[in-house]
């Protein structure tokens, strides 16, 4: 992935002006599930093919946004009289919010945070209100290591509309070599306007985004990912952006924070972010961490082996070896091919 195919789908630069080269933009951001950002950031020509796909694409996220706003009506009713006020997570709380970041962005499902004694009930009151176990872990394996391992219950799908609640306790497996201060985060959260429901405050959504991109993941999904950090660093008060090495290092968050503050840098030229992440990041970190992430933009190629450092890493950060290998095995013993593999991007 080029670094101007990011500014270009963030609405930084103009489109390309190649009709090959828009497609190819557009398709890949289509299979990266990041066009309809795209439309809602950059302003097509009038009367155009360009802004019948975008308008589109604006369409199928505004379904998923209204979908997303009936279920924490949902949510905060199944929970009444309970005393529990779950955190909404990620995607959700862009919406909530109405961040940038929350502009044309698909939503498939709801995450929420509650503290790890109110598990049971949640979950119960969810169940009662017509949640259930999902039917692609609604089996004893998955269903165990979910409980024992994960920093979230096995996925509640619901039995009518087919929607899925996703209920964390903790930012990170508890397996996790890196251990996020969630009591800490919770302890800053703010409550949506009118409603029994919360989200982090400014300077911990980048925080939590920063951590579900580089210490829960091997940024699969990388356009997305760093879209998103951009866009919430963008919205960031001074004051809130010149506190977050702080807060990172408070919340034990200071490894996933320089890496997302290096990457906003690099891709989108953002000088404050850089300085922050060299005061973080280590120097031997840093340069493996930049080679892998940028090798994988890139898609150049070293990609197949950044891909696959990233791939590790992220296992084993959020697991010990004892864990990782028999789990691992397991999975790839019932892993099937996927058609719908996202398309790469090939460097201009």
């Amino acid at each position: 992935m080029h670094k101007s195919a990011l500014k270009q789908m963030a609405g930084v630069e103009p489109l390309p002006q190649k009709v090959m080269d828009r497609i190819t933009l557009i398709r890949y951001a289509d299979a990266n599930h990041i066009l309809g950002q795209m439309a809602s950031a950059v302003i097509p020509e009038k009367d155009s093919r360009l802004e019948d796909i975008f308008r589109n694409a604006r369409l199928r996220a505004e379904h998923d946004h209204r979908m997303l706003q009936f279920e924490m009506n949902r949510l905060e009713h199944a929970l009444v009289g309970t005393g529990i006020e779950p955190i909404i997570l990620k995607g959700g709380a862009y919406v909530a919010l109405g961040r940038k970041a929350s502009k044309g962005r698909r939503v498939s499902d709801l995450d929420i945070l509650v503290s790890e004694d109110e598990l049971e009930e949640v979950e119960a009151r969810l169940k009662l209100a017509g949640w259930a176990a999902d039917e692609a872990t609604d089996n004893p394996y998955d269903q165990a290591y979910y409980r024992h391992h994960m920093h979230e219950l096995p996925p509640l799908r619901h039995q009518k509309r087919g929607t899925v609640i996703d209920v964390h306790h903790l930012l990170l497996p508890k397996t996790a070599k890196s251990k996020i201060d969630v009591t800490t985060m919770r302890q800053s959260s703010v409550f949506l306007e009118g409603k029994r429901l919360k989200v982090f405050d400014n300077v911990d959504l980048f925080i939590h985004s920063a951590v579900h991109a580089f210490a829960d993941g091997a940024i699969d999904t990388p356009a997305r990912s760093l879209v998103e950090l951009f866009m919430l660093y963008e919205e960031l008060p001074e004051r809130d952006a010149a506190r977050l090495p702080a807060r990172a290092n408070e919340v034990g968050a200071s490894t996933p924070v320089s890496i997302a503050l290096w990457a906003i840098g690099r891709f989108f030229d953002v000088k404050n972010s850089t300085v922050h992440s060299k005061q973080m990041m280590g120097l031997k970190r840093y340069l493996v961490l930049r080679w892998a992430i940028t090798s994988k933009t890139h898609d150049g190629p070293l990609a197949p082996l950044a891909k696959a450092f990233l791939y590790v890493r992220s296992h084993y950060l959020r697991m010990p070896l004892r864990l990782l290998i028999p789990h691992l095995a397991r999975k790839a013993a019932s892993w099937r091919p996927n058609s719908q593999k996202p398309i790469e991007l090939p460097v201009p």
